[in-house]
Formats: C-alpha cells, structure tokens, sequence
C-alpha cells in the first residue's frame, strides 16, 4: 500500500495547499464542510451505525451544529467560549484514552453521547479553521498543518527508530513515548523555521514554542480518541475513500484536536 499511499499524498497535499492559499474565506469554509460531512459519515459507522439513511442524518446534524456554532462565533466572546468548551471537552477525552479499556460505557454506551461526541469532534474544529482562515495570514494556517505532520512524521521515524517505551498500548500499541518526544522536536524545529521566515521578534519566540509543544501534544490526542472508536467498534480504518490513506477521518483525526487549541493558542501571543 505504499505506492497508492505515496500517489495520495502528491496529488492531495499539493491541492489542499493551493486552496489554503488561493480560494477566498466563504469557498474554503465550504469546502471544509465537506470533509467534515464526509468526516461524520464515517464516524457514524465507528458509532456503529450501519444504516445509509441513519449515517446521512449523523452528517447532517454535524454540519447543521457546525453552521450553528459558526454563525454564533461571529462575536468574539462566544468564539473563545467555543475555543474553550472544546479544550475541556478534549482533556475529558484524554481521562477516556488513559482509562481505557474501563469505563467505556461512559461515553460509548449511550447513543445520543455517542452522536453528541461527534458533533464535539467537528463543529468546534471547523470553526477554528474557518476564523483561522479569515483572521489571519495563509502563513498560519499551513503553519498548523506543518506542525501537525512534521509532529506525526516525526513520532514516525523516531519511534521506529529507538521506540521502546508504550505510550497508550491498549489504545494504539505503535505508539512510543519516544516517538511522542521526537515529533514535538519535530514541530520546534518547524516553528523556530517559521519564526525566522515572518522575523518574529524574539520576546514571543516563548510563547510559539510552547504552542509548538501543545499542537504536537493533542494532535497524538486527537489520533488516540479515534483509535478509542476503531478498538470499541471492531473497525480499522474509518473508510477507505484515500487509496493507502483510510478515510478522511483517519486523515484529519489529529486535526480535530489542533485547530481549536491552535486558534485558542494564537490569541495568548
């Protein structure tokens, strides 16, 4: 599956990169929410929910709050309202990854906190990309991207390479505490590249790194909870939409973690 994966990757990051950079706020949102649809379509089906009209109804509903939550995030206040409610909501889920496999009842038993998980999974992150993409340079927003797949090669090469100790071995046994600490070496390295690049001066050079070490932190988070989801459901990938990828779930797992605290972290600086 390494070719497929290979071609994937060349033929979509170089597109995702142009529209970050070309297409206007209203158009990129959009096409956002498509992958968040299509994002939702498939966690209905790690939520165990088979039936077609059932998952329609799952997207639905998550790009419907979406909408909701965005057009309240207008004001400022509710956006770091938002911003915060979902950093909250994530250190929840990192009890859920550290407890597992007790406790699943608690947020995989119900139905409705099941659904309810996934509209907290997308909504805020779609909101942050979003107001991430009006209010601020291109730069920023393919700076959270860097960070997040610099941190993941990084955990990658480093992991396979001196990897010994488990980070969370009964949710995701390939994952290294070592491979952890190389990716957020990793994502340094690419802040301190960006901070040369846009001449930030060096008073908030602090600042940047530690969000540098935050965004590399919960994106291994937000790779945790979807795995949560894959264990419990029996699934191993959420699709199979990107030939040597998944799906678009597996794609942007991380993604719903970073971009809220990533966006909440810009406003510190």
């Amino acid at each position: 599956m390494l070719l497929p994966r290979i071609l994937t990757a060349l033929i979509l990051a170089p597109l995702f990169i142009w529209a970050i950079v070309a297409m206007p706020t209203d158009y990129f949102s959009y096409l956002l929410l498509v992958f968040v649809a299509l994002g939702a379509w498939e966690f209905a089906r790690l939520i165990k929910i088979e039936q077609s009209l059932y998952r329609a109804l799952i997207s639905i509903s998550v790009v419907g709050c979406s909408l909701v939550a965005s057009s309240h995030a207008q004001d400022l206040q509710n956006l770091q309202t938002i911003l915060y409610v979902s950093a909250l909501w994530w250190g929840l889920n990192l009890y859920w990854v550290i407890s597992y496999p007790s406790r699943v009842e608690s947020w995989y038993g119900s139905g409705v906190i099941r659904v309810m998980g996934g509209i907290m999974l997308f909504a805020p992150m779609w909101v942050a990309l979003a107001n991430l993409h009006a209010n601020y340079s291109s730069d920023y927003f393919l700076l959270l991207m860097l960070l997040i797949w610099g941190a993941d090669s990084g955990a990658y090469f480093v992991g396979k390479a001196i990897g010994k100790r488990k980070l969370a071995p009964n949710v995701s046994p390939g994952k290294s505490i070592e491979g952890v600490i190389g990716g957020i070496v990793f994502a340094i390295a690419i802040m301190w590249a960006f901070l040369q690049y846009k001449h930030i001066t060096t008073d908030a050079y602090a600042g940047y790194f530690l969000l540098a070490v935050v965004i590399s932190s919960v994106s291994v988070l937000g790779d945790l909870y979807e795995s949560l989801f894959k264990r419990t459901s029996g699934i191993k990938d959420s699709g199979n939409i990107l030939p040597g990828h998944g799906g678009i779930l597996d794609r942007i797992d991380s993604l719903t973690a970073a971009a809220p605290f990533f966006l909440l972290g810009l406003s510190f600086i």
